[in-house]
Parts: structure tokens; C-alpha cells; sequence
């Protein structure tokens, strides 16, 4: 498979979370690098292997549900493929939507996935996770008597 092909694979696959044969696609010694700080996001770093990339890509779908996904490869220069991501997820914790773009670029090696640099909105997604932090949960079900008693207590609604 030419470079194009073996990252419009893994995009396809990724898109239905399919991780095995998304993982599949890389190189045995796969290195992806998410460039955010942990503030940003808790599983920014760097993974090496195909192993810690399957267990980056399940905590990240455990911590996110995929709401919309929209890769475009942008660029092929031999096998560097570089791509643009719209993405639109729902915190699975706290409920809150985030949507955005990143940039990934792919470096092709024997025909699969040997490096991959995600670039994406450090701030917002700082932002996003300390406010996704702070929210209750949405599971738990809402307690609307205390809700009406501190509004009257507060005067709020009045």
C-alpha cells in the first residue's frame, strides 16, 4: 500500500473504533506522540509500540464518545502524510461536547504507521478538561428539592 492508502486504512478503521485493526496498521515500533500537556489532557505523551498505542486508544475511548469524526488527508510527500481531523466528542463523565481540529502527520515505514504527531489546541482542550472535571456527574440523578430550596434561600428566580 502507497502512504495515502495506509493512513485513509487506519482513518477508517479508527472512525469506527475499530482499535485492533486500527492498531494493526502500525509499524512494531510505532511511536505517537500526543504534543499537549497533561493539564490539557491526561494521556498526552509519548507511546511506543504497538501495545502502549492499543491501550492509549482504549483510554481514550473509554474517557470520550466519538460524536464526529472527519479526517482529510491534506498532504502526501513521500511517506510523510500530514492530515487535518474535525472531531466532536462527548465527555462520557461529565456529559460536556467538545469540538475542534487537529492536525496529524504520519511518517510511513515498510508499508505501516511508524510515527504519528498529534497537534492539536492545548488551551481549549485545558480548558475543556478542567471544566468536565468540575461538573457533576450524569449519571447521578438530580436532586431538585435542593435545587428549589437554596434558590429560595438565595432569592435567585425571584
Amino acid at each position: 500500500m502507497d502512504s495515502r492508502s495506509v493512513v485513509a486504512s487506519f482513518f477508517a478503521y479508527w472512525r469506527v473504533q475499530d482499535l485492533d485493526m486500527a492498531v494493526a496498521h502500525g509499524h512494531p515500533d510505532v511511536i505517537y506522540t500526543i504534543y499537549n500537556g497533561s493539564d490539557a489532557l491526561p494521556f498526552a505523551g509519548t507511546y511506543r509500540g504497538p501495545e502502549a498505542c492499543r491501550e492509549l486508544g482504549y483510554t481514550v475511548l473509554a474517557e470520550f464518545d466519538y460524536l464526529d469524526y472527519e479526517p482529510t488527508i491534506i498532504s502526501v510527500d513521500g511517506c510523510i502524510v500530514r492530515t487535518h481531523v474535525f472531531f466532536r466528542y462527548r465527555h462520557r463523565a461529565s456529559g460536556n461536547v467538545i469540538d475542534g481540529s487537529r492536525r496529524l502527520v504520519f511518517e510511513i515505514r515498510d508499508g505501516l504507521i511508524a510515527r504519528i504527531d498529534s497537534y492539536e489546541d492545548a488551551a481549549k482542550f485545558e480548558a475543556f478538561m478542567r471544566l468536565a472535571r468540575k461538573s457533576p456527574d450524569v449519571s447521578a440523578p438530580l436532586d431538585l428539592a435542593g435545587i428549589l430550596d437554596g434558590r429560595q434561600k438565595s432569592g435567585a428566580g425571584a
